[in-house]
């Protein structure tokens, strides 16, 4: 029995999604944003549910970008582990000061998972566009670039690689 050409709309979404974001980061490789691009075969990461990954980094952030598993529509989450921190973090006062921070961003924020401070920005594919997909990866490169040595500066710890 053949199919109709848009009979898996998950399947056809995640190939037109997974297209768009590679054309993206071509032409952030390309561009003047000193973003270096690759792929990520296996992902080790947080999120156990990824479906196609890459690593972009810009100066001395590391963010993946990933294709993960939803319940609605495969999402495109963007990652970058900024800061890895040690016991002599004071994480009361570091915590507090994300807080704060996480008000000043737009689309993004900040999340711990264990020792590691992150920012995350998720959304889902629906109707996703080249300009949103592009504006997510370089917002939160740029955030993670502009953020991560400062905090390390300020609170201790290490920068994060993801």
């Amino acid at each position: 029995m053949v199919q109709p050409l848009f009979a898996n709309q998950r399947e056809t979404n995640l190939v037109s999604t997974t297209r768009l974001v590679e054309n993206v980061l071509h032409e952030l490789a390309r561009g003047s944003h000193s973003i270096q691009v690759s792929p990520i075969p296996q992902v080790p990461t947080r999120t156990p549910r990824v479906l196609r990954a890459w690593r972009v980094a810009r100066g001395s952030a590391v963010a993946q970008v990933m294709m993960i598993e939803a319940a609605d529509f495969t999402h495109l989450r963007v990652e970058a582990d900024v800061m890895t921190l040690d016991g002599k973090v004071d994480r009361p006062a570091l915590y507090a000061h994300l807080l704060d921070l996480n008000g000043s961003l737009c689309g993004a924020a900040f999340a711990i998972a264990g020792d590691h401070v992150l920012l995350v920005t998720e959304r889902s594919t629906l109707d996703l566009d080249r300009s949103e997909v592009r504006d997510l990866i370089d917002r939160l490169a740029t955030y993670a670039d502009e953020h991560d040595d400062a905090l390390v500066a300020k609170f201790g710890g290490a920068l994060g690689r993801t």
